[in-house]
């Protein structure tokens, strides 16, 4: 599942996948990413930091109370030092940094059931 509020960002992210044989789904904000979750069951998550409804933090984090959890990795364009320290916190897998290449959103699914 791809959630990012940015079309252009969540279309090359979804196009990317897809041309690796992913099924994806897609989300425009924290609320849709919960639902579409729950519904769908994805393997992978990437989700954006700075979405509306629910700030990309707290989605991670109620994905991963679910059993059993999803891949999340968190997409941002945010570069603080805390970062990596509230990543943890809320136990996404990794992070991705904006700007990225398909190279780098493919590096993740290596390991997960696509």
């Amino acid at each position: 599942m791809v959630v990012d509020d940015d079309s252009d960002i969540r279309e090359f992210v979804s196009d990317v996948l897809e041309a690796a044989g992913c099924e994806v789904h897609h989300a425009t904000d924290g609320e849709q990413a919960l639902i579409h979750a729950s519904k769908f069951r994805p393997d992978i998550v990437y989700l954006d930091i700075k979405i509306p409804e629910q700030f990309g933090w707290l989605v991670c984090a109620k994905l991963k109370l679910v059993e059993p959890s999803p891949t999340v990795i968190l997409m941002t364009g945010l570069d603080c030092d805390e970062l990596d320290d509230f990543s943890k916190f809320v136990k996404a897998n990794n992070v991705l940094r904006k700007p990225f290449s398909a190279d780098d959103v493919l590096a993740f699914i290596s390991g997960v059931s696509v």
